[in-house]
């Protein structure tokens, strides 16, 4: 299947319009030179909602069907700093919806948390110390919002449900164009992982049309065995959804595309090698990345690179997914961290 026909078979799902157009796909020299591969970096930060980010692409298609459903509140969950929460609310407003969102950690008015206030969201912070007892509450509000006349939309964290999935098929299809009209042969796709629904997009999209390509997802912390189960589920319930026979990915194929080492101790944590390769990465190419998600994905990337696991003279496409609200959510941290 080819990159047209793929997304003619995702036409037949309601999208909104949220996105400017296609993400950037810039040449990081400075970096490819240190590390002797060609290092693009897909700019997915650049979304055009709110402060941009990979969530978008998912909440095209997640809103597409909140609407054609007829429903008028968004509920949705995850961190005090979550991106996935801040562009639910930027989305749902532009739209004409009303937004719950349902966080854990410490509510501080600083960064993406500061933003959902400025947003007039509906702000609920709990004691949670799982997506899982996240969901728990989304399902008490949703029901409580039912029983006031109330017509909920359930997102779950970070946009991963097959229908969010749609978003980033729809990335892999963009990420192929644009590398035929640079001439460029990707030979890795690079990202962070984390709730599966990014990592479930590019799988299944690079499967279905460019399966030489080979799928890198960096986890950020979060316990491997469940991030796996995720994938698998959403891989297979998205597949079945598109038909795609070819989209079909083996369990074997899903954990070797999913690479471990870089979290640090857990989902959230902030470490000093992660800023310091925030910092390098600003230095030498005037990008920001986030202490949470792409600053440990990147991290990866150049321990992949130095180790020779991806090869001298690779073509590699980083995925910016966004985030960089975290840097100010964690600001007094990290400022520690700095020389």
């Amino acid at each position: 299947m080819d990159s047209n026909s793929l997304k003619k078979r995702l036409e037949k799902y309601p999208r909104v319009k949220l996105m400017w157009g296609r993400t950037p796909i810039v040449y990081a020299a400075n970096i490819s030179r240190e590390l002797e591969i060609d290092l693009y970096i897909k700019r997915d930060d650049l979304t055009g909602l709110a402060l941009g980010g990979n969530k978008t692409r998912k909440l095209e298609f997640l809103l597409g069907d909140a609407l054609r459903k007829n429903c008028d509140t968004v509920i949705t969950a995850g961190a005090v700093h979550s991106n996935h929460a801040l562009q639910t609310a930027a989305a749902a407003q532009k739209l004409g919806l009303e937004a719950v969102l349902v966080l854990r950690g410490v509510a501080e008015n600083k960064g993406n948390y500061f933003l959902d206030r400025l947003l007039d969201a509906e702000i609920r912070v709990y004691e949670a110390k799982t997506g899982g007892e996240l969901q728990n509450y989304m399902e008490e509000i949703q029901r409580e919002l039912l029983a006031g006349g109330k017509k909920p939309y359930l997102i779950p964290v970070g946009g991963s449900s097959p229908t969010g999935v749609l978003g980033y098929i729809k990335a892999a299809a963009e990420i192929m164009e644009q590398g035929r009209e640079l001439n460029l042969a990707w030979d890795y796709v690079v990202s962070a992982t984390s709730s599966g629904g990014t990592q479930a997009g590019i799988l299944l999209g690079l499967k279905t049309i460019a399966p030489a390509v080979k799928p890198l997802c960096i986890g950020v912390g979060d316990p491997r065995e469940e991030l796996l189960a995720a994938v698998q589920g959403l891989v297979q319930e998205t597949a079945a959804m598109l038909e795609l026979e070819g989209g079909v990915l083996t369990g074997a194929e899903i954990e070797g595309s999913t690479i471990a080492g870089y979290g640090f101790g857990g989902y959230g944590t902030i470490v000093k090698e992660v800023i310091e390769v925030i910092r390098y990465v600003a230095r030498k190419e005037g990008i920001y990345l986030d202490p949470v998600y792409t600053g440990k994905a990147f991290f990866g990337l150049l321990d992949l690179a130095k180790r020779k696991i991806i090869p001298p003279g690779s073509r590699v496409l980083f995925v910016h997914t966004g985030g960089v609200g975290g840097l100010f959510q964690y600001e007094d941290l990290v400022s520690g961290m700095l020389p």
